[in-house]
């Protein structure tokens, strides 16, 4: 996004635009769009201006927000957002207040983009209603796209599979749930299997959701979908300009170690010297994942906690890399210390999800 709010309110009214400040405060941020002809009448360093038609403004509010909040009436709201809409996946949340603040409307994006969670959270503040009419929310049942939201998963044909699962869901289907490790998950509306050993003799589901950061289950269903969280971090050290193939190589193989799906793979990391080494820049696009780098200063607070290497110290200025890294991305909650690989070190991480 171009600003550093992801929260835009927009008003055509004298009272939507007193209720935009009154949520603002509450919230503590956001920014607020005003019609030029109340801009006239107001502190101008506090608001910004509709340029143009507010639909043609509109296209401009998608790109730079991730939250579009109209205090208006909700025609209007859709014949301006009509031109817009691309998809679930990428549309920003929209919500609809009228200007007495009686009505939250969560209007588009209220799974993925959050406009049910802000529209229930805003409702709260003002004590209005909420209007919500995604049916797994009004049936009381969870979504498999708020779930893979909130891990921040993968799923491997993800649209079709959300699609199957929430109907599913929604019109009394069977869909078995089994979680794989400590992970938070909204379980309403699913059969929750507590064994592995009874997938094969569950034959009445429809559909199995099976998470786990594992690449090999050892279960072969049909009905499975398997839902990767990203919770995954990566700490490593490596001699200057290694090779990314011999850097991916290497990460190859401690993975499979260890039984961990390469797209669980949240972020990778090193040492603050490293922030230019090209074979991790290039393995973190590939990845598609951030490279995060942390400082010497960092890293020297805590080296005491692990394996000390002399080279590594005459060379960047501590004693290692991987595990502290590891150690600070995710949160102190280390899985795998040290692992080395033709002069590769690295060090895993997980973050609690």
């Amino acid at each position: 996004m171009s600003t550093e709010n992801k929260i835009a309110f927009i008003a055509v009214t004298q009272n939507g635009k007193d209720l935009a400040v009154n949520i603002k405060e509450i919230l503590g941020e956001g920014d607020i769009y005003i019609t030029d002809k109340l801009f006239d009448k107001t502190n101008k360093e506090i608001y910004k201006i509709i340029e143009g038609r507010l639909s043609e403004f509109t296209a401009k509010l998608f790109k730079e927000y991730e939250i579009l909040i109209f205090i208006m009436a909700t025609g209007i709201v859709v014949r301006s957002i009509a031109s817009h809409i691309k998809s679930k996946f990428e549309d920003p949340a929209i919500l609809v207040i009228d200007e007495k603040g009686k009505n939250v409307i969560s209007l588009l994006s209220g799974h993925m983009g959050g406009a049910n969670e802000m529209t229930t959270y805003i409702s709260s503040l003002i004590g209005a209603n909420p209007v919500i009419t995604t049916a797994t929310d009004v049936n009381s049942k969870s979504s498999l796209d708020i779930i893979a939201k909130n891990l921040n998963a993968h799923i491997d044909n993800f649209r079709e599979n959300v699609k199957d699962v929430n109907y599913l869901l929604v019109n009394k289907g069977k869909v078995g749930l089994y979680i794989d490790g400590n992970y938070k998950v909204d379980t309403r509306g699913f059969i929750t299997i507590k064994n592995i050993d009874e997938f094969h003799s569950l034959n009445d589901l429809d559909k199995i959701v099976y998470i786990t950061n594992k690449d090999n289950i050892n279960v072969e269903d049909s009905r499975l979908i398997k839902v990767v969280p990203r919770d995954i971090v990566i700490g490593m050290g490596c001699r200057r300009n290694t090779p990314y193939e011999n850097i991916n190589n290497a990460l190859e193989d401690i993975l499979k170690k260890y039984n961990i799906d390469k797209k669980a793979i949240r972020k990778i990391g090193s040492v603050e010297v490293k922030k230019d080494e090209q074979g991790i820049i290039k393995l973190s696009e590939i990845l598609k994942v951030p490279f995060e780098t942390i400082s010497i200063e960092e890293i020297k607070k805590i080296e005491d906690k692990f394996e000390k290497s002399e080279f590594v110290k005459k060379s960047i200025g501590v004693y290692c890399v991987a595990e502290p890294v590891a150690y600070i991305l995710s949160d102190k909650n280390l899985i795998v210390t040290k692992h080395k690989y033709k002069g590769i070190t690295f060090s895993i991480g997980r973050i609690d999800i």
